[in-house]
């Protein structure tokens, strides 16, 4: 009987100890779920791209469609599954290039000739915008320019073979006797240009109109009676001229650029005005001009 107890004892002590060695874990994977896109899309405006000049191939059989991007001499072929080109309307304030111009030079004007003064030196400043148009070599400008002419002097030459010696009468029939005239002169041009652009050379021609100021002094009366001429005044002396110019540029920089220019215009009345009087001469005026010219671009 003994011996059975003991039996099922160590049988009872065996049975716990394997029931209750630890269990080995099995493995647990955790995956990732990856999504793969085979296409990229990367778009990037060609107007941003420096580069000399860019080129659309042709697309051939077999071959997916490529832009080639030449960048100082040097070509970047670019292939794509698809090529999206995108035309904007051109209007008139797209492909604008804004410029200053200083321009100095010589100029004779008929009037001032017979006052034995042949030539005079002017300044000028003005702002310039031009437009290209139907090819990026080929563009049309205007603008306008304000000249100063830089010799002062105050004729008094009554021997001169002048048309303005003599007496005039106002639009309310007062009499004016000539006295002289200050050749101290400001201008305003408005030009028409056109440009053809050759490697750095730019040629240009066009048209232009010129407002024209000077001062005259004439011998009036005060209106003091008895009615003499006892008073001196000053008139203003304007004229509006007409005219064509050339011009020839040297690109010296990106920006910078430098050239010649020549122009003549005409004029066919001289009108003198002070306050409410005024009165006109009939009298055909001409203006020859030679310069010389700094441009610079500040806006493409």
């Amino acid at each position: 009987m003994l011996k059975k107890n003991n039996c099922f004892i160590w049988f009872l002590l065996l049975f716990h100890l394997g029931f209750s060695q630890e269990k080995k874990v099995d493995t647990v994977y955790v995956y990732e779920e990856v999504i793969i896109r085979d296409t990229v899309f990367i778009e990037k405006p060609l107007t941003k791209i420096k580069a000399d000049k860019i080129i659309l191939n042709k697309e051939q059989k077999g071959s997916k469609p490529s832009i080639s991007v030449i960048q100082k001499k040097q070509t970047t072929i670019i292939s794509a599954d698809t090529i999206l080109i995108k035309r904007f309307k051109n209007n008139i304030f797209s492909n604008l290039d804004y410029s200053l111009k200083l321009n100095s030079g010589i100029t004779s004007v008929s009037l001032l000739k017979e006052f034995e003064i042949k030539n005079q030196h002017y300044l000028s400043f003005g702002l310039l915008v031009k437009k290209k148009l139907f090819n990026s070599n080929f563009s049309i400008g205007t603008g306008i320019e304000t000249s100063f002419l830089l010799d002062v002097v105050k004729q008094t030459n009554t021997n001169s073979e002048s048309d303005l010696l003599g007496y005039y009468f106002t639009n309310d029939g007062n009499p004016k006797l000539f006295e002289s005239i200050n050749t101290k002169g400001f201008q305003f041009q408005v030009p028409l240009l056109f440009f053809w652009k050759i490697n750095k050379f730019t040629p240009s021609v066009g048209v232009f109109s010129i407002f024209s100021k000077y001062q005259a002094k004439f011998i009036g009366s005060s209106g003091n009676l008895p009615l003499r001429f006892d008073e001196t005044q000053t008139f203003n002396a304007n004229a509006i001229y007409f005219g064509y110019l050339a011009q020839l540029e040297y690109s010296l920089h990106k920006n910078w650029s430098i050239g010649v220019n020549y122009s003549f215009a005409s004029a066919k009345k001289l009108v003198f005005r002070r306050d409410d009087e005024s009165f006109a001469i009939s009298k055909k005026q001409t203006q020859t001009t030679f310069g010389i010219g700094l441009r610079y671009t500040f806006l493409h």
